[in-house]
């Protein structure tokens, strides 16, 4: 890495990520790894890092970020070097010593150039959805919350949650055991009644939320009947919205790389590589017909990418590096 030439550029530390990162490590290539979020584990890690995972092989039953510890301590090993808080933007192909390079930019640096690629980039960039209230943004980190990371964030607070999801549902009753009771549950539509007997959720359905209230921090927001039009204000310390995600693959869509859908790019997966010689992608961001969406697969696609990667970078058949001792 003398010259900043890497043999394996990834796109993404989520579980699929950080898996190439692994088995390119382990066929003894240099990486580096560029990461958008500010830390690793991609949407795990983002969005349900103390919720369990059940689907991923291996474990009967893990915590998210529990899976993203270990994904990280497996795939690290070789010493990849790892890029927090860009975002990618430009790709190039250059000649530089007589070699073919592709050339990387982020919004904060770069060029970063290596002998090939792997975009394990999830659903891509991500944003949560907001709140249609003017001003909105003013209360993030003043009590205005759009994950819930750490449940203990919450111990003793009064809080209003606001969703119609399985993520806002899912919350309201993980947080039973942390935050103070009644957790408000406001949604637009008239569900969700009958978690109410026990005067551990208040459910305010079908309502929406019209202002918030606070001096410095949220204490209150003013919720609206939508059938009646009336209106009641409610006392919280934390507003949490869970109202999904607006997702795109930002710069990336701009390659030329062909897509499977608007929000996936195409591969062969017998390869995982792209329409782009030497640019491949596997996780949730690769897409093919019959493809499904799972941890597991993504891990799988993951090791068929660097192998298939460091293959074409030698020139020599794709093979397997077993891993027993």
């Amino acid at each position: 890495m003398s010259d900043g030439v890497v043999d394996i550029t990834i796109l993404g530390a989520g579980p699929a990520g950080l898996a190439a990162a692994y088995y390119a490590g382990h066929r003894d290539v240099s990486v580096r790894i560029i990461e958008s979020l500010e830390q690793l584990g991609g949407q795990v890690a983002a969005v349900y890092p103390e919720k369990h995972v059940y689907d991923v092989a291996g474990h009967p039953k893990i915590q998210g970020q529990a899976l993203v510890e270990l994904c990280a301590e497996q795939g690290l090993q070789y010493g990849a070097d790892v890029l927090l808080g860009e975002e990618v933007q430009s790709l190039e192909r250059l000649s530089q010593n007589g070699e073919e390079l592709l050339s990387v930019t982020t919004d904060k640096g770069g060029p970063y150039l290596s002998r090939a690629l792997i975009i394990t980039a999830g659903h891509g960039a991500f944003e949560p959805r907001k709140l249609g209230i003017e001003d909105i943004d003013v209360w993030e980190g003043k009590g205005l919350h759009y994950f819930v990371r750490q449940k203990d964030v919450f111990r003793d607070r009064t809080c209003v949650i606001v969703g119609g999801g399985d993520s806002a549902l899912d919350w309201t009753l993980g947080l039973q055991d942390t935050a103070k009771h009644p957790i408000a549950l406001v949604h637009r539509r008239d569900n969700f009644r009958e978690l109410e007997s026990q005067g551990r959720v208040k459910i305010l359905t079908p309502y929406e939320v019209r202002a918030v209230h606070g001096d410095g921090h949220i204490s209150a927001v003013t919720v609206e009947n939508t059938k009646s039009g009336e209106t009641e204000e409610v006392e919280c310390d934390a507003l949490i919205t869970l109202l999904g995600f607006h997702s795109h693959l930002g710069a990336i869509a701009d390659w030329g790389l062909e897509l499977e859908g608007k929000r996936q790019i195409n591969i062969d997966p017998t390869t995982c590589e792209t329409n782009l010689p030497r640019v491949y992608a596997a996780g949730d961001v690769a897409g093919y017909p019959g493809k499904i969406t799972l941890i597991t697969i993504g891990m799988g696609e993951a090791a068929i990418a660097a192998n298939n990667a460091v293959a074409a970078i030698r020139g020599e058949k794709v093979q397997p590096k077993y891993s027993t001792d």
